[in-house]
């Protein structure tokens, strides 16, 4: 697998609407409303824009010309909830990006109690947003009757059959067998997978992987090793009771398809004398900032960088009239301590 590697910012041959905010000391959206004129900005506001944008010699963009006829000048971002490392760095990237497009950012957490068709619905209703970005959407019914016509709307990690939407996702497929071959290569032969929930799309692709892994390496896959997950560090703390109590030999490697339920996992196995990765490896997925201190093997996955480039392409449908196209990212095999093979040091 190769490394997602998010270039250094450029030295800046022209000024920018980011650098005219600064100067002016207001912030980039209101940057843009004076350059569009999309809504009422105080005189004395508009002359502070003014005065940077000649002292900086700046000239607006093709793309911010584009804009006129916009009202909002913001993108709305609707995440299925807000207790995630995971999401807060993706909507970490679609800020940036707003931000120095002169965008603001509406972000909605839907959690459980909430429809996202309804919500999107409402958006639309209420004319808020110039385009949407729906993060891992359950399946097509998420979407409102309608809303793929009315408004541009960009898809981050979800795919769905037969829709035309763009997509920004990350390579889960590879990450999965990557993580696979490596515990293979440790010596590791009986692995265990405490997968997420039924239907969830990043679990699905990651399955996948593994079983892709399993079937080039010769190894049979063992249903009574195979747990189902909800991401949560609770999760992994119930999947290793469960093992546990059901008295059966340790497997040599667990992989959890995130490193929230591989930590509670960890911290459950710890509790119960058994030592990782003496006694059993383990492996998580994601690279979240604990996994560093905790030793865990992980996959790095681009999740400021998927915002990023998904806010690219949501502003590049409002501006151009082409269609931008998908990506799918790198992701990158981190090894630590924790998936160390018989001879206890990762290779």
């Amino acid at each position: 697998m190769s490394d997602v590697i998010i270039p250094s910012r450029a030295r800046k041959t022209q000024p920018t609407l980011y650098d005219v905010s600064r100067l002016s000391g207001v912030s980039s959206a209101t940057v843009s409303r004076v350059f569009n004129d999309t809504a009422r900005v105080s005189d004395d506001v508009k002359k502070r824009v003014l005065d940077a944008a000649k002292q900086l010699a700046y000239e607006p963009s093709h793309a911010a010309r584009a804009l006129a006829g916009r009202k909002t000048l913001t993108l709305g971002a609707i995440f299925p909830e807000i207790a995630s490392g995971f999401y807060a760095d993706v909507l970490a990237g679609i800020d940036e990006v707003a931000a120095e497009r002169g965008f603001d950012v509406l972000a909605s957490f839907v959690g459980k109690r909430r429809n996202r068709a309804d919500l999107v619905k409402r958006l639309l209703r209420q004319g808020r947003v110039d385009a949407l970005l729906l993060l891992n959407l359950d399946d097509s019914a998420d979407l409102a009757p309608g809303s793929i016509d009315q408004l541009p709307i960009v898809l981050i990690d979800r795919e769905i059959s037969g829709s035309t939407l763009p997509v920004i996702g990350m390579d889960n497929v590879g990450g999965a067998e990557a993580m696979i071959e490596h515990l293979f290569e440790q010596g590791h032969r009986r692995i265990a997978m405490l997968t997420g929930p039924k239907g969830n799309y990043d679990s699905e692709q990651r399955m996948l992987g593994c079983r892709n892994a399993f079937a080039r390496l010769g190894l049979s896959m063992d249903e009574r090793l195979m747990w189902e997950g909800a991401y949560t560090i609770a999760s992994g703390v119930r999947a290793a009771r469960d093992f546990l109590e059901s008295k059966m030999p340790l497997p040599d490697a667990i992989f959890c398809f995130n490193d929230a339920m591989a930590i509670g996992m960890l911290g459950e196995l710890q509790r119960s004398g058994i030592i990782v990765p003496r006694d059993v490896a383990l492996a998580g997925y994601d690279n979240v900032e604990a996994a560093a201190h905790l030793s865990l093997t992980s996959v790095a996955g681009p999740m400021r960088l998927m915002g990023q480039v998904a806010a690219r392409r949501a502003i590049d449908l409002i501006t151009q009239d082409e269609r931008p196209a998908g990506d799918r990212l790198q992701v990158r095999l981190v090894v630590r301590e924790s998936s160390a093979g018989k001879d206890r040091s990762p290779k």
